[in-house]
């Protein structure tokens, strides 16, 4: 694809699905907690490290890398959508050393290179031109800064996307499809490609490991089938068609009864699959 202005993302992610994820904000968090550990586990981030947070979001990934990095360190949180912004400069308020900035990091003249380490949770799937993408962010890096991106990995692997999209799908049709590795939530899923893609912005030791995750929720099956149908894949096609709350209802009560076979008197363990992508500037 040529366009890398990503506009249709800007979009996006600044209307109904930003309002979303900043109501459930709480709940994604709990839920995508142990794919932010995995990244900063990987990152070894230092205090007094320079860290730039790709897609930020909220602001939950960047929190924690202040926390990481210290007064003497710094971290920038960069994302394409205003109303993430907006919500991470309030999380960030307790953190004078961390900063946000609205930016397509496909593109952007980075008003202050020389970062340690380029970090992401799930926010490098959806550039229009992946390779120029990380071509454009290696240079906010230090020579020899590192990267340390999550990404899913195949739907199909994972019982958080498929058996959403599935049975929304069976009570209510399906939604345009999305073509494979095009921008979206599975833009990197193919882990061989995603590494190509790395390789062919220019960056060096790069590599790719598909990890198990345990996803759970404080409110077990129950509490993750409400959210995902309010925010995530079995939203989609509610939101597509329309859906009443009797739809709603109805999706809810099967998906819970779906995540059931990973509950137990402990709580939901569901097991996720995502992509774990390392590499560094020359």
């Amino acid at each position: 694809m040529t366009d890398t202005t990503n506009d249709a993302q800007r979009e996006y992610w600044s209307g109904r699905s930003a309002r979303g994820w900043i109501t459930y904000e709480a709940e994604q968090d709990a839920v995508l907690a142990p794919v932010a550990e995995a990244v900063l586990a990987r990152a070894g981030l230092l205090p007094g490290e320079r860290v730039l947070d790709i897609g930020c979001g909220t602001g939950a990934l960047s929190v924690s890398a202040a926390r990481v990095v210290g007064a003497r360190g710094h971290v920038l949180a960069c994302d394409i959508s205003e109303p993430f912004l907006a919500r991470a400069a309030e999380r960030l308020a307790a953190h004078p050393h961390a900063v946000t900035l609205a930016a397509d990091a496909a593109t952007v003249d980075w008003p202050e290179p020389g970062f340690d380490a380029a970090i992401s949770r799930f926010g490098v799937m959806f550039f229009a031109d992946p390779p120029a993408a990380f071509a454009n962010i290696s240079r906010a890096l230090l020579p020899g800064g590192r990267i340390v991106f999550a990404a899913w990995a195949s739907a199909a692997r994972n019982p958080f996307w498929s058996l959403p999209a599935r049975i929304s799908a069976e009570r209510l049709g399906h939604p345009p499809k999305t073509p494979p590795d095009t921008p979206g939530p599975m833009g990197l899923a193919d882990l061989d490609l995603a590494v190509e893609r790395l390789r062919a912005g220019g960056l060096q030791q790069v590599t790719g490991e598909e990890i198990e995750v345990t996803l759970t929720h404080p409110e077990g099956a129950g509490g993750l089938a409400a959210l995902l149908a309010r925010v995530g894949p079995a939203s989609r096609t509610l939101n597509h068609f329309n859906a009443d709350e009797g739809d709603r209802r109805a999706v809810t009560e099967a998906i819970t009864e779906a995540f059931g076979a990973w509950e137990s008197p402990a709580g939901l363990a569901l097991p996720a699959r995502i992509n774990l992508l390392t590499a560094v500037r020359d």
